[in-house]
């Protein structure tokens, strides 16, 4: 997607929130993470592109009041669905990564410094592929997941470095496996001084922007190998449909204990409650990880596509 597009889609965006939302430009401004002078801009778009008729003329529009009512169900700051297909070249990860870039750029444009926790995932990873370059040395990116799996081989979907070096920002990974081999070794790891220079990093961070995982066959946690076929068993017997951060969670949103999550090496989700964190994941196939991750109040936004939108509005 170019530029004039993605303005294209921003401008539908706060043509929709006005005329059939009703929202001041203050509240749009606040939604879109633009000022109110932006909004205006976006407005004159949408009329001088002929967006706006009897109807708002986009496919976003429907996407939009899909989102506007997930927002309202699950009490989020925003809630952005995006149109999504079959032909994407890179599945869903393609279609959310403009707006996942999007929400990333409204928090890094901050002048002030920030602290960005972010996750791991596809559409993670597409979203910072999609981010534009900024000079924002002022920052600091921190991981929230260990990026190593058992076999050693890094995480080919962690962001931190490529976020960083976008910005210029400084970076703190995670110097550890996703799940120990043990609780003893997980112990050990945790004890470290370079691992818990990291946490405390990543507890005064003002956001967070994480993936949501499915936990079945097709998880990315087995296909990757940072847990075995014994271990999502387990998991899938335990009643787990999704995770967070390598956590996971029943259809309810509640963390479930197991044998594998005393040995997961990631921040509990608990110590991040004080920031918001905004989730990427799309796809029916992504609905009821979603739809937990949303029940557990774990989530403070989201970027999803129509597909798992659909599901979550069913549901």
């Amino acid at each position: 997607m170019d530029k004039h597009e993605l303005k294209r889609e921003q401008a539908a965006r706060a043509a929709w929130l006005s005329y059939v939302g009703g929202r001041t430009q203050d509240e749009i401004a606040a939604q879109l993470g633009v000022s109110r002078p932006g909004v205006q801009r976006l407005l004159a778009l949408a009329r001088d592109e002929g967006l706006v008729k009897i109807r708002i003329d986009h496919p976003i529009s429907g996407c939009m009041a899909m989102g506007d009512a997930i927002r309202t169900r699950f009490d989020l700051a925003f809630c952005d669905v995006v149109p999504s297909g079959p032909d994407a070249i890179g599945g869903n990860a393609a279609f959310l990564a403009p707006s996942g870039a999007e929400r990333l750029a409204g928090l890094l444009e901050s002048q002030a410094p920030l602290t960005l926790c972010l996750g791991t995932g596809r559409s993670v990873r597409a979203a910072v592929e999609a981010l534009g370059v900024m000079a924002r040395p002022q920052h600091r990116i921190v991981s929230l997941v260990g990026n190593v799996a058992r076999d050693g081989s890094a995480n080919r979907y962690d962001g931190v470095m490529m976020l960083a070096d976008k910005v210029g920002a400084s970076r703190f990974l995670l110097p550890a496996p996703v799940v120990a081999a043990s609780v003893e070794e997980k112990s050990v790891l945790l004890a470290q001084p370079l691992v818990q220079a990291v946490f405390s990093v990543a507890r005064q961070a003002q956001a967070g922007v994480i993936g949501i995982g499915r936990v079945d066959p097709q998880a990315t946690l087995f296909q990757d190998h940072f847990i075995s076929r014994a271990e999502l068993d387990e998991l899938l017997a335990a009643g787990a449909v999704g995770e967070l951060m390598g956590w996971p969670m029943n259809l309810a949103g509640e963390l479930i204990d197991c044998p594998l999550t005393r040995r997961i090496t990631s921040l509990p989700l608990a110590e991040l409650g004080a920031q918001p964190l905004i989730g990427l994941a799309g796809g029916r196939d992504k609905g009821p990880a979603i739809l937990s991750a949303l029940r557990g109040g774990w989530l403070k936004g989201l970027v999803t596509d129509e597909a798992a939108a659909r599901y979550l509005l069913e549901a």
